[in-house]
């Protein structure tokens, strides 16, 4: 399984025509622009953009490069933007990992999005001891609602994720939402968080951009 994302970073530094010209994509097509930074809730606060043209994303950065936010306690300037191709979609699903002091926690729920705190309800939360595979059977509970067509899909991209959480000593993942284009799964967007005691086994890993 194997997913390529398209994604600039964008900072006080960034000439917008230097890199109009250097990735003509980014003037031909509509694009996302949020904070390339590890919090949350960063669409209920209004820094998510969709559907944006070229010249849109430049003035949407501009107004809030250098804008101190504060989330869970914690307040930092936003220093980069990540710019995005758009990609429409109707269904969005959200998916987390934790790694816990004995194993993993893993969470899904068909309704992702900027609404998934008022619908956790409906969130699906299986405990993984350490010991144990991330088999289809062990997965099976997270997916049991989804319909036939898609519920194998996602079942093997969710497997496939904690694979790349495990082999790269990820403390936490969190896609919130990943979708589905043309019925494979695709993130539209993700946090996580690595274990940095693991970095001197995972070096050439994460220098080669995993």
């Amino acid at each position: 399984m194997w997913i390529y994302l398209v994604l600039f970073g964008v900072t006080q530094s960034t000439d917008f025509t230097e890199l109009a010209n250097q990735e003509p994509w980014l003037s031909s097509m509509k694009l996302v622009v949020k904070p390339d930074m590890l919090f949350g809730k960063r669409g209920k606060s209004g820094l998510v953009a969709l559907n944006l043209d070229l010249a849109q994303v430049r003035q949407f950065v501009k107004e809030r490069l250098g804008v101190e936010v504060e989330m869970g306690g914690c307040k930092a300037p936003i220093t980069t933007f990540i710019v995005e191709p758009f990609v429409p979609h109707d269904q969005e699903y959200y998916l987390s990992i934790v790694s816990e002091r004995l194993g993993s926690t893993i969470s899904f729920s068909e309704c992702g999005g900027i609404e998934i705190e008022e619908n956790w309800d409906k969130v699906k939360t299986i405990f993984l001891p350490t010991e144990n595979q991330m088999t289809p059977d062990a997965c099976a509970p997270l997916i049991a609602t989804l319909p036939l067509e898609v519920r194998t899909k996602i079942g093997d991209f969710i497997r496939g994720v904690f694979s790349v959480f495990q082999d790269l000593d990820f403390s936490f993942l969190e896609m919130n939402p990943f979708t589905l284009v043309n019925g494979e799964p695709y993130p539209l967007d993700m946090r996580g968080e690595l274990d940095d005691t693991a970095a001197f086994k995972n070096f050439n890993k994460y220098d080669s951009g995993f």
